[in-house]
């Protein structure tokens, strides 16, 4: 999810579990440990491709995310002594704060990885968009509320409580989304079924910020279509069968690989202008276009030479 939805919700988590011991620091420590997972976005990588891959790996690792909640935890007690927070308190706010970040960027389409550095494709739950204002606001009202507060007790119970309610508006919102897909899958399924259209594997993600308009993308030996959804009007829609260009490029490049494990499949290949450009398939930006392009090899005379990968 956006930088802007992960520092509230750590902030939001870590007032739920602290904010009557520590007040608002309770805020601002969970603000910054729900921002440290994405902290990777700024190592550096050897290429596009690389990048795009590397990122929500290691960092976002529940194997690397607990064992960083201890040293979270001994730095924090240096400061907290133990009749202001007790060490369990204080250890669970360090290390729910960390793990609900690469948590709820498992629903969204990218892909985290969860189990790093165990093999396995990326999880990549699909069911909220990265950038989804009603999961959001909830959460943010509550941080306000806590940063707002008066030294009175009867305020700061009244922020607690909104912020528990924003805690659960933003939950059951997210098991909404997971029902909605489910939904969805239903009927992308019996929509394939009724005219007889193979499937080995299906995509299905929200297309904009809401869970009112949803996409599909179906793939099958070589070939795949786009499937539109609309909940509120009930209607479906399938494109024509499209390429994926697997005839394009003969030989395998490092990048190509790389895509195709992190994106589990779901790439299109072409050539354009003289270039082979890859294509995730899972995240498109509205009817616009998609949101990750990578140029990987140029086109000689005796055939395709790899090229350092490319974001277009």
């Amino acid at each position: 999810m956006d930088s802007v939805t992960q520092i509230v919700l750590g902030g939001a988590v870590a007032a739920a579990i602290g904010h009557k011991q520590l007040g608002r620091s309770a805020v601002v420590i969970g603000a910054a440990l729900g921002t440290i997972p994405d902290l990777d976005v700024f190592m550096p990588a050897d290429d596009a491709v690389a990048s795009f891959t590397e990122h929500r790996s290691f960092s976002h690792s529940l194997f690397v995310l607990f064992p960083f909640a201890f040293i979270c935890f001994a730095a924090l007690r240096f400061k907290f002594k133990s009749d202001v927070i007790s060490n369990q308190r204080l250890f669970w706010l360090c290390c729910l704060t960390l793990i609900t970040h690469p948590l709820l960027d498992a629903f969204t389409s990218y892909g985290t990885q969860l189990f790093w550095p165990l093999a396995g494709n990326p999880i990549s739950i699909a069911s909220i968009f990265v950038i989804d204002p009603l999961y959001t606001i909830p959460l943010l009202v509550g941080c306000v509320y806590l940063w707002r507060s008066k030294n009175s007790d009867e305020s700061k119970q009244k922020a607690r409580r909104v912020n528990h309610i924003g805690l659960l508006l933003s939950s059951g919102y997210l098991l909404l989304s997971v029902l909605i897909q489910n939904q969805m899958q239903n009927k992308v399924d019996a929509a394939l079924q009724a005219q007889g259209i193979p499937a080995s594997k299906v995509f299905l993600s929200p297309l904009y910020p809401s869970l009112n308009w949803w996409i599909a993308v179906v793939v099958d030996d070589g070939i795949y279509y786009d499937v539109t959804l609309n909940v509120l009007t009930n209607t479906l829609d399938i494109s024509a069968q499209q390429n994926l260009g697997y005839g394009v490029i003969d030989v395998t490049t490092p990048a190509l690989t790389s895509l195709d494990w992190f994106t589990n499949g779901f790439i299109r290949l072409e050539e354009v202008e003289g270039q082979l450009v890859a294509t995730d398939l899972r995240i498109k930006t509205g009817h616009v276009g998609y949101a990750f392009k990578f140029a990987l090899a140029e086109k000689e005379t005796d055939g395709w030479k790899a090229i350092s990968p490319l974001r277009l």
